[in-house]
């Protein structure tokens, strides 16, 4: 792992300049010592939350995925984080990273894109970004959005799947193919892989039918928790396809949540609920709550999204249950907490602009030896002894967002926490004015959007807007957005579905819904009870301020190598740099910029030296790809029907190659040797050939291995289905001893990759208990001659070079009157907007060719940290 000196320094020194206290400091002035702990928290190691804006939620392959990065503290929301560089990623639901780019900061902030390949498979996708230092918190604190990608390209096949009523644990499946004639495709083989743990068989060999169908059962265990997929191969049409199947069973959990976590003796308490399906997703249950002497307490029902809240009074020596009933009529039994007789909790209540809140102590501790304790995202905002066991705090006195009050005492103990989510929102305003009321075809469309703050004063700040076709592309208004990713979603943990129906207006509903959500969902960002004792994770990520290579040198008796010159050699700026090593064997070579694909020769010597140095460069760590991405019930891409088919129409109108339905014809020929035909050919669990590899020009051997379902890379460490040895290497046929025998290769070296796991490894023996990797070269590619080890070369992840969307100018007739057709989804997008001293933005473009409305998103950050938003609509007629 890299280590940036300069940042690493920068942490110690925030962290270390908050004073430490003695114990008689501790007693004499406590307020200030928790108040001074939470400084140590979010001053000396502040956290990062970084949000995407898109051009559109959902996208063809083919495309490209816009996007603009806003990083801010985590605290104070404003745009002073100190990384540079923001990494987004595009993740399957297989856990495979399709692709992996680096964003570096400039003036305006983080924007880039990811170009999807035309072969990129239908399917449900996460957009995921965060920075390295963001690594320092769990991955459920990195940004991720769920986005639809479909595929129309390649039509010469398409396929659906339906599924049966479940019956004796089997489901029936079917499969329907058509040709690109909407002919049914009969009397082809299909094989079918089936990936999870429980099923039966995962392998079978069916033929269609003359509807151009096969149906067979699947089985699933009712305790299997795997990812399910299955992968689809009509073999004579080389057609692929992988469906994710959806969850079929009905089963549901239902957790109860004492308010502020403590179910008291003796005490009229707020109970909160949720209901989850076997899917991760909400399901709406109704219920009763009992005694054990089986007495009817309370009904409830759901509020929102699987949630709710009752109230009980609870009494001694009393326990709890609920039965709870779904739609479909399974009713469970399920137990609340324990009551405890020893305990403090607290009660708040919400009342025109007021929070009314009530602690009780069951405890033998007197009131004045405990403290409320009030914060946000980090910050204190109160501390103070309990001389009362009631009292009120004005909204107006607390940031907007989520709040914690908990009641803790003088010896870093915490009782009691209960969140609660203000409204104390101050979002500038946004006006849009036009120069037309309506617009034509290819007409001129010149937009000003006016920002002022709530004192009515004109902002500084970075916007990007958005402006796609209100036909096609059909917007989410309950998705997140800036305000409800950077004020909610992002402090709490867990799954928050529609999190824009928390902000949709500030009606009594509305922040009862909101309340369920703070007394149900995990809030694990700051964690109240070990920053009130001291206690703080250290930080194993650095700040990213700046690129650098390290990595250390060691000497013939594997020790490190101090003062050894470390040469580092790029043709990018022809850039040649030295560097030194530390006492420990360690280089580093900062304050250097480079893009991605740069190519850098490291060459370590030790002066007045016979013997040769080993040089070992460190490897950049990447977080596990593992996301919840949730697919509903039956989900098909029917919803976005004319977008797909237009975005296809879009693709090859501008040059993209099309896919051409040959005549069946016969060519005869003498069979020409197979020079790679191996005695496990065609037994693999994965194969990349030479023509899948074509589409992954100057990809290294561990990105690509990347991208096998399955596989693990961190490092130079390789492992199949989580073993905790390499496995083996054949290439040609001939193992390799060391994994830095192929280290150096790519896939412009490869003719043919194939991976074996589980079973068909066992054809290897014993060497293959880790599982195999077999790489097949190209004609005229030979295993290179061993380098020296004092000698290596590398290509690290660099920056993505910036890139500008597209928008045709029709400012002379020819380009006014071409044939060719403007079909444009997403009519103009710019991520680098900055307002004047008026506060305006300005924005030009052209109308497309079809005569839809258009939705124009513009969201930003002021350099204050005032989250901006604005939806609108542009009208377009036919003329």
């Amino acid at each position: 792992m890299r280590k940036i000196t300069t940042s690493i320094f920068l942490v110690l020194f925030l962290f270390l300049s908050v004073p430490s206290y003695s114990a008689t400091k501790i007693a004499k002035d406590f307020p200030q010592l928790i108040t001074e702990r939470f400084s140590r928290q979010w001053v000396g190691m502040p956290q990062e939350k970084v949000y995407l804006q898109t051009d559109k939620p959902y996208y063809s392959a083919g495309e490209d995925i816009w996007f603009k990065g806003y990083l801010v503290n985590a605290t104070t929301l404003e745009p002073t984080a100190f990384s540079q560089f923001v990494y987004v990623e595009l993740i399957s639901k297989l856990d495979s990273v399709f692709y992996r780019i680096k964003i570096k900061k400039d003036s305006l902030g983080f924007a880039g894109h990811i170009k999807l390949k035309p072969e990129v498979p239908t399917g449900y996708y996460s957009l995921r970004a965060y920075t390295y230092w963001m690594q320092n918190t769990p991955d459920a604190f990195f940004f991720s959005k769920n986005i639809l990608i479909g595929n129309g390209i390649d039509d010469r096949i398409t396929s659906k799947i339906t599924y049966g009523t479940p019956l004796n644990g089997l489901i029936p499946a079917t499969l329907t193919f058509i040709d690109a004639s909407k002919n049914p495709v009969a009397g082809k083989k299909v094989e079918i892989v089936q990936n999870w743990s429980s099923a039966l068989k995962k392998k079978l060999n069916i033929l269609t039918n003359k509807e151009g169908q096969i149906s067979w059962q699947l089985s699933v265990g009712p305790n299997d928790i795997s990812k399910k997929s299955i992968e689809v191969n009509v073999v004579d049409e080389k057609y692929k396809n992988n469906f994710f199947l959806p969850e079929f069973s009905k089963d549901y959990d239902v957790q109860f949540f004492p308010e502020s976590g403590v179910l008291l003796n003796n005490d009229l308490q707020s109970i909160a609920f949720k209901a989850i399906g076997k899917d991760g997703l909400s399901v709406d249950v109704s219920g009763k709550v009992f005694n054990n002497k089986n007495e009817e307490l309370v009904e409830f029902t759901t509020l929102h999204k699987g949630m709710g809240k009752f109230s009980i009074q609870t009494q001694p020596n009393e326990s709890y249950y609920g039965l709870v009933k779904s739609a479909d009529g399974t009713e469970k039994r399920f137990e609340l907490p324990k009551t405890e007789s020893e305990a403090v909790a607290i009660h708040l209540v919400n009342n025109r602009g007021k929070i009314l809140y009530q602690i009780v102590n069951q405890t033998a501790l007197s009131n004045k030896s405990l403290y409320l304790l009030i914060h946000s995202r980090g910050k204190v905002y109160v501390i103070q002894q309990l001389g009362f066991l009631e009292g009120q705090i004005s909204e107006s006195l607390l940031p907007a967002g989520i709040v914690s009050f908990s009641v803790v005492d003088s010896l870093g103990h915490t009782f009691c926490e209960r969140l609660s989510f203000i409204r104390n929102n101050s979002f500038p305003t946004i006006r849009m004015d036009s120069n037309k009321p309506s617009y034509g075809k290819r007409e001129p469309v010149d937009l000003s959007l006016n920002i002022q703050s709530i004192l009515g004063k004109p902002v500084n700040g970075s916007y990007s807007i958005s402006i796609t076709d209100s036909r096609t592309v059909k917007l989410d208004s309950l998705a997140d957005n800036i305000q409800s990713y950077l004020l909610l979603s992002s402090d709490i943990k867990g799954y928050v579905e529609d999190p824009g129906a928390y902000f949709v207006d500030n009606k009594i509903v509305t922040r009862e819904k909101t309340d369920v959500l703070m007394l149900t969902q995990g809030w694990k960002r700051f964690n109240t009870a070990d920053v009130v004792k001291g206690i703080y994770k250290p930080s194993t990520y650095y700040m990213e301020a700046g690129q650098a290579l390290s990595g250390k040198v060691l000497n013939l008796f594997n020790k490190p190598s101090k003062n050894s010159n470390v040469i580092m050699i790029t043709p990018y700026k022809n850039s040649i740099r030295i560097a030194k090593t530390d006492s420990l064997g360690r280089y580093l070579i900062d304050g250097i910029e480079f893009p991605d694909s740069t190519s850098f020769v490291l060459k370590a010597r030790k002066p007045k030296s016979i013997t040769d140095v080993e040089i070992i460069p460190d490897v950049d760590e990447y977080p596990k790809p593992g996301m919840f991405i949730p697919v509903p019930w039956n989900a098909n891409a029917a919803a976005q029907e004319d977008y797909f088919k237009q975005s296809k129409e879009k693709y090859y109108t501008e040059g993209g190659m099309r896919a051409v339905n040959l005549a069946e014809v016969t060519v005869k020929a003498a069979k020409k040797q197979d020079l790679h035909s191996e005695y496990y050919s065609g037994m693999a669990d994965n194969e990349i050939n030479s023509e899948q590899l074509d589409k992954y020009p100057g990809m290294s051997i561990h990105d690509l291995l990347y991208t096998i379902p399955g596989i693990q890379v961190s490092g130079d460490k390789i492992s199949i289905r989580g073993s905790l040895n390499n496995p083996m290497f054949l290439v040609d046929n001939i193992e390799m001893q060391d994994m830095d025998e192929i280290s150096y290769m790519t896939s412009n070296d490869i003719e043919n990759l194939q991976v074996f796991k589980g079973a068909n490894a066992a054809i290897f023996g014993s060497r293959g208990g880790n599982g195999v990797i077999a790489i097949t070269l190209k004609k005229g590619v030979t295993l290179k001659a061993s380098t020296p080890i004092s000698l290596t070369h590398v290509v690290p992840l660099g920056y993505q070079k910036p890139a500008q969307f597209y928008v045709p100018k029709y400012e002379v007739d020819s380009a006014l009157n071409s044939p060719q057709p403007d079909l444009r989804t997403t009519i103009y997008w710019n991520p680098k907007l900055a307002a004047d001293s008026n506060g305006n933005v300005h924005v030009k473009f052209y109308t497309a060719d079809k005569a839809n409305n258009y939705s124009v998103v513009l969201e930003g950050l002021t350099n204050k940290g005032e989250m901006c938003r604005y939806t609108g609509l542009l009208r377009r007629e036919n003329r």
